[in-house]
């Protein structure tokens, strides 16, 4: 049954998403007839690459592989554009052979050089397509979706994202990273605190701790089709920070489950959730919960989405703090270039606890930008500010709690470094949270240098 859906689905899309009569910046167009002599072997690269290009189109896809190598490994000076096209048609000949990984290593080298080449994306994002990797599929056509290209190209791009969002039934990620943390346990830089209007020495196991350690975030979903538009999500997500001293390790693990339902211009999720977190490697806090979550999508580069939660949180240590809440948001995404995406997430919630000091409402803001660059490198800035207001005094203190929490991220990789999916990643974040009590005034930089599948 889900073979037979896949293959309606892909029925449904175009083979190429560049069709013959659309007017596509890409390879000069070669003769439909009449004859080319074979240049000499030491004749002029673009003589070479133009016969080349009349025996792929003549179907001679073994030649003109031989050609094309033959030039490549000569040693012949050629300009980039060159070097781009002859990797451009032998990555066209892989996908004609099927050999789809082979294509994707010679399309994503010529990107490292040229992010910006519309063309290459969508050969790319094809090449992703009929090798099953609908997730990069998705990335690589929403790029070219937002280039100067021809109204049936788009159209043919849009067909082939409505597809991938019904298709996609597997996902995954990994990063693992050595990390290092001014502030592992979100500790003040002040030694002393006042309490009860008296001045108290803090422990060093409560003031600020620095160290170094491992860090490791993992994610996967299998989403099997009941039909055409429905889906079923099961999927599962873990974090884990792990240092020299035990009492810091943190550690988060995730389930999930639920359907999926896929039309034309929206998206609609119904999901429950369980999640663990363990704190010094002993059970910190338990939640209980679900969501509904519905994304439309106003252009294919363009789309809005909102969401609303409900959780119980359960704190295992201190039971005052446990209690309902939830939340409420509003997302959008937007590609505004060949190598470029934006998406912004506000967020108000509510967390509900016996202990009214710890019941308290969330207002949070947050920015995302990526922005694929020359040689390879890829970067991702994300600001994010929260606002956390408590209902009441702690008992210790005069006044209520209010935080301003303010995080910066910025992440670089470099996507010319490809072994077997998995490229090197830098991660550097800032936070300071500046609140009404100093106990809860903090600052930390953190810096993960690892690796990550995530590109």
């Amino acid at each position: 049954m889900q073979l037979l859906l896949s293959t309606a689905l892909m029925a449904a899309v175009p083979a190429n998403p560049v069709p013959p009569e659309a007017d596509m910046p890409g390879p000069p167009v070669v003769p439909d007839s009449g004859q080319m002599s074979a240049p000499a072997p030491d004749a002029d690269p673009a003589d070479i690459l133009q016969w080349a290009k009349w025996l792929v189109f003549r179907q001679r896809s073994d030649e003109a592989r031989a050609t094309l190598e033959q030039l490549a490994q000569s040693g012949r000076k050629m300009t980039r554009e060159q070097v781009n096209e002859a990797q451009f048609l032998i990555g066209m000949i892989d996908i004609a052979n099927k050999d789809y990984p082979a294509a994707i290593s010679r399309f994503r080298r010529i990107l490292v050089s040229d992010p910006d080449a519309v063309r290459v994306r969508l050969e790319l994002g094809r090449a992703f397509f009929l090798n099953d990797d609908y997730n990069n599929a998705r990335r690589q056509f929403l790029f070219a979706r937002a280039g100067n290209v021809p109204a049936i190209v788009r159209k043919n791009i849009d067909r082939y994202l409505v597809a991938i969002r019904s298709l996609r039934t597997m996902k995954y990620s990994f990063s693992l990273s050595l990390a290092s943390d001014t502030n592992l346990n979100a500790g003040p830089s002040a030694d002393t605190i006042t309490v009860y209007g008296l001045p108290f020495q803090l422990s060093k196991s409560l003031r600020a701790n620095s160290g170094i350690g491992l860090a490791m975030d993992a994610a996967a979903e299998y989403a099997p089709r009941l039909s055409k538009r429905l889906k079923w999500r099961i999927g599962t997500q873990i974090h884990r920070a792990q240092y020299r001293y035990t009492e810091f390790d943190d550690m988060t693990m995730t389930v999930y489950t639920g359907p999926h339902l896929t039309l034309k211009k929206w998206d609609f999720n119904l999901l429950g959730t369980a999640a663990r977190r363990w704190y010094g490697n002993r059970v910190y806090t338990n939640i209980f919960g679900g969501s509904i979550s519905s994304t439309y999508f106003v252009t294919s580069r363009f789309g809005i989405g909102t969401a609303l939660a409900i959780n119980r949180l359960n704190y295992v240590r201190y039971t005052p703090q446990s209690g309902t809440g939830g939340n409420v948001s509003l997302s959008t995404f937007y590609t505004p270039s060949t190598s470029s995406i934006l998406s912004a997430r506000a967020t108000l919630g509510r967390q509900n606890a016996k202990d009214k000091a710890f019941a308290n409402h969330l207002q949070q803001f947050k920015l995302s930008m990526t922005k694929e660059l020359g040689s390879g490198f890829t970067v991702t800035a994300s600001p994010m500010y929260s606002r956390i207001a408590y209902d009441a005094p702690l008992a210790a203190f005069d006044r209520r709690r209010i935080d301003h929490q303010l995080v910066g991220t910025l992440m670089l990789l470099n996507r010319k470094i490809d072994i077997l999916g998995i490229t090197p990643r830098i991660l550097y974040a800032y936070t300071d949270n500046a609140s009404s009590i100093p106990l809860y005034r903090y600052t930390k930089h953190r810096v993960e240098i690892g690796l990550t599948t995530q590109f």
